[in-house]
């Protein structure tokens, strides 16, 4: 149930333990005391993986039945995360993005103060959906360009997104330079393209993951991700890019300015 990735980074560091106070309510409620106190305390930092299940029943000579209650408990109050398949991970710092302000998932996830990288990064060169078409302003059946990327924050896995534009925008070519210089696509665009993104149109709607989207983002079958689909206009109206972003509902946080009601109240 370990983190290689942390086991390699924290190979020198001592196993905190954990122990119970005498139980004042029921045992669950003492170990969700006792994590939480852990927690708390820095003995688990953000990011990192609890001892297994296993480990953790011994440390606070309970079942492993009443230790996952607890667990469960912690898990509702946002203080743990489970990864299908790697194991209990404490809470991470959660990427804040404005809806009110147009930006990119590279400077959403930099300015968290996580480091941003890529990985599967796949472009596809195909043709206009009549839907895809409509975002983009496009004849259906026009050339376009899908590249599909997984973006990580600190090497954990966070957003998978989508970004479709028109053939003569983007290229395999225009894909080299980017994976090159690591930048964002929006400031690819203005820089080798002189394409400036002035204002977006988007969708925000909850959905559950997919079986392809839980592998990428290492989430459950069926857990719920927030998808923001959205098409990106230049200073002249056009349309330039239309993307579609699914991101892991426990790592970012959505908020928006929110106007009135002033004096058009209900009486």
């Amino acid at each position: 149930m370990d983190d290689p990735t942390w086991n390699r980074a924290s190979s020198s560091r001592p196993v905190p333990s954990i122990s119970r106070e005498p139980a004042r309510g029921s045992l669950t409620d003492s170990c969700v005391e006792a994590l939480t106190r852990a927690i708390g305390s820095g003995a688990y930092p953000p990011g990192s993986p609890l001892p297994s299940e296993t480990d953790l029943a011994a440390q606070l000579d309970v079942s492993r039945a009443t230790l996952r209650e607890a667990l469960r408990t912690l898990e509702e109050q946002r203080l743990i995360t489970r990864r299908h398949g790697r194991g209990t991970f404490v809470s991470e710092v959660p990427i804040v993005k404005d809806l009110h302000r147009n930006f990119g998932i590279t400077a959403m996830i930099r300015a968290a103060g996580y480091h941003p990288s890529t990985l599967n990064q796949n472009l596809e060169k195909t043709t206009a959906t009549r839907e895809i078409a409509g975002k983009l302003g496009l004849k259906t059946g026009s050339p376009v360009m899908k590249l599909s990327r997984l973006r990580l924050a600190d090497e954990r896995p966070v957003v998978h997104s989508t970004e479709i534009l028109p053939g003569h925008v983007f290229n395999q070519h225009d894909l080299d330079l980017l994976s090159d210089d690591g930048q964002s696509l929006y400031t690819y665009l203005y820089r080798e393209k002189g394409i400036a993104i002035y204002r977006g149109w988007a969708e925000l709607i909850p959905m559950k993951a997919t079986a392809e989207l839980a592998e990428a983002l290492e989430v459950k079958r069926g857990s719920v991700l927030l998808s923001i689909s959205q098409v990106d206009f230049d200073d002249r109206g056009m349309a330039v890019m239309y993307s579609i972003e699914h991101h892991v509902a426990d790592w970012v946080r959505f908020n928006i300015e929110r106007i009135g009601p002033g004096s058009a109240v209900d009486y």
